[in-house]
């Protein structure tokens, strides 16, 4: 299991063979047009569009140049990163395990790093973080797959870390059960289960984290019929605490940020959507037709 019951869609008959543009006006100028890099997505779920294979899609930065089938054959992916010229991501289900691929594509490794299953993932350019939840602990390896030890962090029991991020000396994971987000040193001391406290219910998130010009954003993720869900932020040192900085009708899991923008995944419309930083211009629908999307990693 990997967050925001998923295991209802996946049960719910995807796994067989086989929504709304809201804008908000801004006072202030828009932020600059998006660069030439992508945006990358986990398609967690196989169907029909992407040849029965779970896989990770891929679009320009302005929506274009859609393909959901960019890298295939992973295992029910959840968390995406980019470091340098490739591309990682994690598969939560059966074996687990890290994959790894270049940017364009090619060299695909399914099993890069044997972790058991894993979720988010995060660098700081020295080494690779991920998130198992079944061990309740941050996992730890060099970047190029050696030295890897799943619990370099042990969290408290039912934590069930999902996403994870890193900013200066600190690494940060949405507690999946606490409905909180937590923190450490990059050493492995000072774990704070709690440091961000009150947003989704016990059960239900954050599914994605991402970081940007001070501050850290969240998913609150609920996926129930009322898709009550809302992106929040704080600033890093857990101070000016705002649940609900995005709200609307969805239920957001992965987010990235790049060029004044920022992205997430809409796992129960098959969508990403997208907003200017400062929350105005949502739109919901900025792509489509992915597959119960999950994480997400942009390369500028």
């Amino acid at each position: 299991m990997c967050g925001c019951r998923w295991a209802g869609r996946l049960a719910a008959g995807m796994v067989v063979a086989s929504l709304l543009v809201g804008c908000a006006a801004s006072a202030t100028a828009p932020p600059p047009a998006a660069g030439p890099g992508h945006i990358y997505w986990a398609n967690r779920v196989a169907v029909a569009v992407t040849n029965g294979e779970t896989t990770i899609g891929r679009a320009n930065l302005d929506g274009s140049g859609v393909n959901q089938k960019f890298i295939t054959g992973a295992d029910a992916m959840c968390g995406l990163t980019i470091v340098g010229n490739y591309i990682y991501w994690a598969n939560s289900e059966g074996d687990g395990g890290i994959g790894r691929a270049k940017l364009d594509g090619t060299e695909v490794n399914q099993r890069f790093i044997d972790t058991g299953p894993a979720c988010g993932l995060a660098s700081d350019g020295e080494y690779l973080y991920w998130a198992s939840h079944s061990l309740d602990s941050i996992g730890r390896a060099n970047l190029d797959g050696t030295g890897a030890k799943g619990d370099f962090i042990s969290l408290a029991l039912n934590t069930t870390p999902i996403p994870v991020a890193i900013s200066g000396s600190y690494i940060y994971w949405g507690c999946f059960d606490c409905g909180a987000v937590g923190r450490a040193n990059l050493d492995g001391t000072g774990v704070n289960d709690s440091f961000i406290s009150g947003g989704a219910p016990v059960d239900t998130g954050p599914e994605g984290i991402a970081i940007s010009g001070g501050y850290i954003y969240w998913t609150n993720c609920v996926w129930d019929a009322s898709h009550g869900g809302s992106i929040g932020r704080a600033k890093l040192d857990g101070t000016e605490v705002n649940q609900s900085f995005i709200g609307g009708d969805f239920d957001p899991a992965g987010l990235a940020i790049t060029g004044g923008y920022i992205y997430w995944s809409n796992p129960p419309n098959d969508t990403i959507g997208r907003a200017n930083l400062d929350g105005t211009g949502v739109n919901q629908t900025f792509i489509t037709g992915a597959s119960l999307p999950v994480g997400l990693a942009i390369d500028p």
